[in-house]
């Protein structure tokens, strides 16, 4: 599509010029293929959707930062990050400098930390529906669940109730053959 805009714009410019004079042509073809160019390199060089300034502004980033987080993204950025890498982790791992980096992890702490915020309000608040609306069921009937075979210590330390293990005797994981 933009070739064909490109084209559009050159040959109108080249049609003009052959009804006018020599030097008029060549000012008038310089004229109008500048501001084409102008205008392609401009609209290249944002390349940002609206999506993309709505995203930018949610996070707090110009439109410069969105544009330099897209260009990165192109690259091995994109093909090593997940998906979802907030446009302020990508920053921060290609800053330019320590002081740039620094800027981009407190964005990111904040965040993090509003969200994390965000997410125990909503935590406490659900408990407290569920009690309310259930106040003789458990959140989670772990009765009802099947018992794993899990090592103690891992199962321990991923908050697994002990009576789910297959065996509370089991503390290490099977050696590989």
């Amino acid at each position: 599509m933009k070739s064909q805009h490109v084209s559009f714009f050159v040959g109108l410019p080249l049609m003009l010029a052959m009804s006018l004079g020599a030097h008029a042509q060549s000012n008038i073809t310089r004229t109008l293929l500048n501001s084409s160019e102008a205008n392609a390199t401009r609209s290249e060089a944002n390349g940002l959707t609206d999506s993309d300034k709505v995203a930018g502004q949610i996070w707090g980033l110009s439109t410069e930062e969105m544009g330099r987080v897209k260009l990165l993204m192109k690259g091995p950025r994109g093909a090593f990050s997940v998906g979802n890498i907030s446009p302020i982790e990508v920053l921060g791992i290609h800053a330019k400098s320590e002081a740039e980096r620094t800027k981009y992890a407190e964005m990111f702490a904040k965040a993090f930390h509003a969200d994390v915020e965000r997410s125990l309000a909503w935590n406490k608040e659900f408990y407290m529906a569920m009690a309310r609306l259930y106040p003789n069921e458990p959140v989670y009937d772990y009765k009802k669940a099947p018992k794993v075979d899990a090592p103690v210590g891992s199962a321990d330390v991923a908050g697994v109730p002990r009576f789910l293990l297959k065996s509370e005797t089991h503390t290490a994981a099977p050696a590989r053959k």
